[in-house]
């Protein structure tokens, strides 16, 4: 793992085996950072996606276990019961150069996964919104 902050924002490059999750909190609990945008490319494996259904309110959720290609990965940090919550889409190419995407619920860099963090130094946190079922950004009332 390399962490360099410049400029315009924070450069990470997490090598192979290492947990994307658990890394980036690492990451950002070492460096304060409480909220901002990210995006990367690499490759990951062991890969939990999700699409979500709103009139249901529950995720379909598919694993791939294989290596993959990370042709994109975008999303945002913000808080969670005090602690960094990292939402994160993914789009994954395989072998056969087919590709698949969805809501990144997990992942284990396969290569090098390679990605750039944007401190947005605004409060940020996440809340239930009852209508479409889930903990969204709030950017107002942080305690």
């Amino acid at each position: 793992m390399q962490v360099e902050q410049g400029e315009k924002g924070w450069s990470v490059r997490l090598d192979i085996d290492e947990p994307l999750f658990a890394s980036l909190e690492k990451i950002a609990k070492e460096h304060h950072w409480k909220s901002g945008f990210i995006w990367g490319l690499g490759a990951l494996k062991n890969c939990e996606l999700g699409f979500y259904h709103l009139h249901e309110k529950t995720y379909d959720r598919k694993m791939f276990k294989d290596e993959a290609e990370l042709l994109s990965l975008t999303g945002n940090l913000a808080m969670l019961d005090g602690k960094p919550f990292f939402h994160l889409h993914a789009v994954l190419g395989a072998s056969d150069f087919n590709c698949f995407g969805g809501h990144l619920f997990m992942a284990d860099v396969a290569v090098t996964c390679e990605l750039f963090f944007s401190e947005q130094n605004i409060p940020a946190n996440r809340v239930e919104n009852p209508i479409i079922g889930l903990k969204h950004l709030d950017f107002c009332g942080i305690k």
